[in-house]
């Protein structure tokens, strides 16, 4: 009996346990319907992933040749694709892809950029008429790094989208040339990577 008497009486208190359980008061609140989007970088020239570029023959010492583009963060307002990120890096590099390492080798470059106004607010950049701002002079196989901010125009010096500016390649064989480079011929590819964010 006293068994039967306990047993009732451990029932009773699981019960009364479980009913308060489920009479506890509640209130909830949530921060409801967050979406995580990336933004899209991409970079054009003339509009297009890759142009061709110059292909010239019978030169001498002291000859050059030039190639103008315009770079583009190819987004709105000014142009009509996907870029909604700014180009916090543009790294650029040369490639030689055929021909001979020697004359390859030899060639010196220039490099202008030009934001579409005079001047360069870098005070160690030279701005040259009709061409921009000086953001490389040296051997061709040189042309490396992220030498395109060095122009540091205005006071947004990234690539934001729908801005561009125009690029003046000039490529020089050099005065002091020897008989070795003759008969020879090299190609190449100038690259433009852009990065957002910088590269550590």
């Amino acid at each position: 009996m006293r068994i039967l008497k306990s047993l009732a009486i451990i029932g009773a208190v699981a019960a009364l346990t479980v009913s308060a359980t489920w009479s506890v008061f509640r209130s909830s609140a949530s921060v409801a319907g967050n979406t995580f989007a990336t933004g899209k970088l991409e970079i054009r020239i003339n509009g297009s992933a890759s142009i061709a570029g110059f292909n010239v023959s019978n030169k001498a010492p002291g000859d050059s040749v030039t190639k103008v583009f315009t770079l583009q963060n190819y987004g709105l307002p000014w142009f009509a694709g996907p870029s909604t990120l700014p180009a916090k890096e543009l790294a650029t590099s040369t490639v030689m892809t055929a021909g001979d390492s020697i004359l390859y080798d030899a060639l010196n470059a220039k490099l202008y950029a030009n934001a579409g106004w005079g001047g360069c607010s870098n005070p160690g950049v030279v701005f040259v008429p009709g061409k921009g701002c000086t953001v490389y002079d040296g051997p061709l196989n040189g042309l490396t790094g992220d030498i395109l901010h060095a122009t540091q125009w205005g006071a947004h010096p990234d690539l934001i989208p729908g801005n561009s500016f125009t690029m003046t390649l000039d490529v020089e064989l050099p005065i002091g040339a020897g008989d070795s480079l003759q008969g020879k011929s090299t190609t190449f590819d100038l690259v433009v990577d852009a990065y957002n964010p910088h590269r550590p």
